[in-house]
């Protein structure tokens, strides 16, 4: 299913896929262009162009509806997906309804940080995003009203994640509706709107760039945190690499390529198509990412796809997609070294067994370790965990004098995995 279908099944009122056009792919809510144009960009999956303004003046204006500048709306949301070429001076509009007294807006400003904002008569609510855009890359921005009868709060996000302000009362508004806004604008509005108790001119992002933007009202408007994470923003996502499906053995080539590489500032790592070997292990060789990179794996088949981080690859958030599952694990490693409680010497040839326990990803009874201490008393294996591991352990030197008796081991094993000395006993 295309993108901007995924964005209709979850209920929007109207959608603008700006793909050459501003017609509302939805209902009937048709742009009007004036002095916009379009780029042959990539914004997100769906779409090969993207609507840009370039100059003061730049806006589309959207026409009042009942489920956009509703007086009565009581639940409300707006998302699409935004680029910007250059830090923006002074704050300039992204997306508005409204004028100079009352507005529901996404301002850029202060080094290109996100203001989300509702000003209405009673209350003026705003949320800062936590980071700022950097230049030339694709975000998703979704802002969610929900009135005193829908919990009563303001959200936002950024690719999915919610911008939370250092007051939770901030999320709190006072009226239980959003009143008239007028009029309905991407870019430049009437006048004048108070931002930060300053009053400024926002006008249209100088090369601010836009693709699949709708609207939400009543029901539909109350997206679950999971809906914009997984449908709006992953499923739109553009990766900045590709796993083309094939066989195990012919991905897990195509992923070596990447071995020791640093994923940086983008939206998605890497896009991972379904394999023909039904269910599926990647190993992944020392590939690292950005701590700005918003998703690190979208798995996009409909098996189960196990991705192994090895040598300090430290993938985290994945996100499966096309109905499958998605496990990501660290490869670990567990060093027991078993040494005479006596004088501390070195024990050889101790039988070292470690089994999983109650409350980790392993199945009870899991095998983890069986093997012996070597010259200088030290036992090693790895283990591939997606979470905490305890463990039943035991350490024991019986097959020649000096025999000791069995030391148990304590764990548990963590995705940094485990060092532990033991200190056996002569029996």
């Amino acid at each position: 299913m295309a993108y901007g279908d995924d964005i209709d099944a979850l209920g929007c009122q109207h959608r603008w896929s700006f793909e050459n056009t501003v017609n509302d792919q939805v209902g009937t809510a048709h742009g009007t262009a004036s002095g916009t144009d379009f780029e042959s960009i990539v914004l997100c999956e769906d779409n090969t162009y993207a609507l840009r303004v370039n100059a003061i003046a730049d806006r589309l204006t959207i026409p009042n509806t009942t489920d956009i500048n509703n007086s009565a709306q009581d639940r409300k949301a707006v998302c699409g997906w935004f680029r910007v070429t250059a830090i923006q001076d002074p704050p300039r509009r992204i997306y508005g309804e409204g004028d100079t007294t009352q507005s529901f807006q996404f301002v850029l400003g202060w080094g290109n940080q996100v203001l989300f904002e509702v000003d209405e008569a009673n209350f003026t609510l705003q949320i800062f995003s936590d980071s700022f855009l950097t230049d030339d890359r694709s975000y998703h921005l979704c802002l969610i009203f929900e009135g005193s009868s829908y919990g009563n709060e303001l959200r936002a996000y950024v690719d999915g994640i919610e911008q939370l302000n250092a007051e939770p009362t901030d999320r709190q508004p006072d009226d239980t509706t959003l009143a008239a806004r007028t009029p309905v604008e991407f870019g430049d509005p009437v006048g004048t709107v108070a931002v930060g108790g300053t009053a400024v001119i926002l006008t249209g992002s100088v090369n601010g760039l836009y693709a699949q933007w709708a609207t939400f009202n009543g029901a539909a408007a109350v997206l679950t945190d999971t809906e914009v994470r997984e449908e709006l923003f992953a499923k739109g996502a553009i990766a900045l690499n590709t796993i083309s499906g094939g066989t195990e053995s012919a991905m897990q080539t195509a992923l070596d390529a990447y071995a020791d590489d640093v994923i940086g500032d983008v939206p998605l790592g890497f896009a991972i198509e379904d394999s023909t070997s039904g269910d599926f292990t990647l190993v992944s060789d020392n590939i690292t990412f950005d701590e700005r990179c918003s998703l690190h794996l979208r798995y996009e088949g409909n098996d189960t796809l196990t991705w192994v981080n090895t040598n300090g690859g430290d993938a985290v958030t994945a996100i499966a997609t096309g109905g499958g599952t998605v496990v990501v694990q660290n490869r670990v490693t567990v060093t027991i070294t078993v040494l005479d409680n006596a004088d501390s010497s070195v024990i050889v040839g101790a039988r070292v067994y470690i089994e999983a326990d109650t409350g980790g990803p392993l199945s009870v009874g899991t095998e983890i370790m069986n093997t012996t201490t070597n010259g200088s008393g030290i036992a090693t294996t790895t283990v591939d965990l997606s979470a905490t591991q305890p463990i039943i352990g035991r350490a024991r030197k019986g097959s020649s004098s000096p025999y000791y008796k069995t030391g148990q081991l304590a764990g548990p094993i963590t995705l940094t995995g485990l060092s532990e000395t033991i200190r056996l006993v002569e029996e």
